[in-house]
């Protein structure tokens, strides 16, 4: 459990008591009650590395969707796609689970394992029946002001943070990272719904982190397309791979002289013109159809 008041960093220092102690920590993360918490810089977070937390698993089978479909399978066939399509465009990829485990993976320890990777992006995975298309959430925590007395050439010194609030310091990129995947996932024509949400372990994210929910998808006629459709979640991965690929570029922008010969930033441009690719051969494939149906309809 976390401590009271939830200061791990504050409480690890006391411990340890000496400078060399915190140092071996940092090196060797212990269990959230009695980890530091240090914000890493901008700079030290690694760009190509994208942490991927399908949420539910074990005994927390999440919402019960349409045709009886657990959340928990929805967020992991999700992630498997996603982690498919993100690692053949360049980026590793760690996840909280791979499979569904027996026991329960509670939010401070999917936190624990998303801190200590320093990831670029951190996606909280989530599914659910009501509205349409993509859902996509940052914390509601207010963002931290930067301390204006703070030399920005000198390195980051070790600080205490409380573990309920850790994802205060990063709530303008998440917000940057909501921004990327909103506009990709409109080229894609998939519906997107943005917002603030109480969902762990956001709050406890030491990195630009958001929680992407996938609801049925909308059909002008016919039945929404469930959230257990594969095609469909292949389309929600593409267009979700195309916007960190195009945020990886915003998270730590390369100078203006390199701009043009940066190859991440031609792989943005790529995977958006993917995305967008996707979504008008589906919404072709939908009014065929359609038409088809019509057809049948008047013979």
């Amino acid at each position: 459990m976390i401590p009271s008041h939830k200061y791990v960093a504050a409480l690890f220092a006391v411990l340890a008591g000496t400078a060399a102690a915190v140092y071996s920590s940092r090196a060797q993360p212990q269990a959230p009650s009695s980890a530091p918490a240090q914000l890493p810089a901008v700079s030290a977070l690694n760009h190509n590395l994208v942490l991927l937390d399908p949420a539910h698993g074990g005994p927390d089978s999440g919402a019960t969707l349409d045709h009886q479909a657990l959340e928990k399978n929805i967020t992991l066939a999700l992630a498997a796609k996603l982690r498919a399509t993100l690692t053949a465009a360049g980026f590793t990829v760690l996840s909280t689970r791979d499979s569904d485990l027996p026991d329960l993976l509670t939010p401070d320890q999917r936190a624990e394992t998303a801190n200590r990777a320093h990831a670029v992006a951190c996606i909280v995975l989530h599914a659910t029946s009501t509205g349409s298309g993509v859902h996509v959430y940052t914390s509601t925590l207010a963002p931290e002001n930067p301390d204006p007395s703070a030399d920005p050439g000198s390195p980051p010194s070790f600080a205490p943070v409380p573990w309920e609030t850790a994802q205060a310091a990063f709530v303008t990129q998440s917000e940057g990272l909501l921004g990327d995947l909103n506009s990709t996932l409109g080229h894609g024509n998939l519906p997107a719904l943005t917002g603030k949400a109480p969902l762990r372990p956001l709050d406890n994210l030491m990195c630009p982190a958001v929680a992407v929910e996938i609801a049925p998808l909308a059909n002008s006629e016919g039945d929404p397309t469930p959230v257990t459709d594969g095609p469909y979640q292949q389309r929600v991965a593409d267009a979700l791979t195309a916007a960190l690929n195009l945020w990886r570029t915003h998270a730590d922008p390369p100078t203006p002289q390199a701009d043009d010969a940066n190859p991440q930033s031609d792989a943005a441009a790529k995977a958006m013109a993917a995305a967008e690719a996707a979504g008008r051969a589906a919404s072709r494939a939908h009014a065929q159809q359609l038409s088809r149906a019509d057809q049948k309809a008047s013979q």
